[in-house]
């Protein structure tokens, strides 16, 4: 199931996809944050309609609230045993106690206060009934992992540099246009038009999956994403056209496109 941009979309189709790989990410602990996760963006406007051009629109340019519209927030009357799936009331409130208990104000993806979140999972080493949030700072440039307690309603907070969670949909839009309007993706749009006819110009004309960028070179323009946020992709136009994406990365953290040596 193709995933809709941003938090426009209702918070459980936001987190329905994570519970059912629940079984999978049990087996992610702070320290296995490496693992990437493609995601699509997609969605060309004369094909899936003006209305999801206009969703990524606002992704990129209206201030998301701290927590998605909709979302329930109190504690759940029943809470699961320590290795059942996650239920959508205890995801809600684990991401509320999460917001409420963040040690930092916080940067986004999108420059407003908070954490970007990425994920809530089992952690791996469960006791009692604990959720790992896991959301990047801009601000301190690192990931944060927040294991709250859900009976206790308690949160442990730390953080860490160089270690890269899969993006959120909105990281995903955001890095997309960064790289549409590059120089450095010359060659992208390039092939694009030649094998469309038209100019690349949005996100909505392209299909592709984004991931975080695991293994940087260790020296050239890509080195910076050793620290920073990087992501990449790999996809197509929405008709079918295979696009090269592999020797560039976008730096959210720097707002930038770097070419990979």
């Amino acid at each position: 199931m193709r995933e809709r941009p941003g938090e426009t979309i209702s918070w459980w189709q936001a987190v329905r996809a994570p519970v059912g790989l629940m079984g999978l990410a049990c087996a992610m602990a702070f320290g296995g944050y490496l693992l990437t996760g493609p995601a699509q963006v997609r969605a060309e406007p004369a094909a899936a309609g003006i209305a999801e051009a206009e969703q990524i629109g606002r992704a990129l340019t209206a201030t998301r609230p701290p927590l998605p519209a909709g979302m329930p927030t109190g504690r759940p009357a029943r809470l699961g045993k320590p290795f059942d799936a996650l239920t959508a009331g205890e995801i809600g409130y684990a991401r509320w106690l999460a917001v409420r208990h963040q040690r930092n104000p916080g940067r986004r993806v999108d420059g407003s206060p908070g954490y970007e979140f990425l994920s809530a999972t089992l952690p791996a080493d469960q006791a009692g009934r604990r959720v790992a949030v896991t959301s990047y700072d801009y601000a301190a440039n690192a990931q944060v992992l927040q294991v709250v307690d859900l009976a206790a309603g308690t949160v442990t907070e730390r953080s860490a540099r160089g270690v890269q969670a899969p993006p959120s949909e909105t990281e995903k839009i955001h890095a997309l246009h960064l790289l549409i309007g590059s120089p450095a993706a010359a060659p992208i749009r390039g092939a694009y038009r030649t094998a469309t006819g038209r100019e690349l110009t949005s996100p909505a004309q392209l299909d592709v999956n984004a991931g975080a960028l695991l293994n940087p070179p260790a020296t050239g323009d890509g080195a910076a994403c050793a620290i920073d946020r990087c992501v990449t992709f790999q996809g197509r136009a929405r008709d079918g056209v295979w696009l090269y994406f592999g020797n560039l990365a976008v730096d959210l953290t720097a707002r930038t496109v770097r070419t990979l040596s």
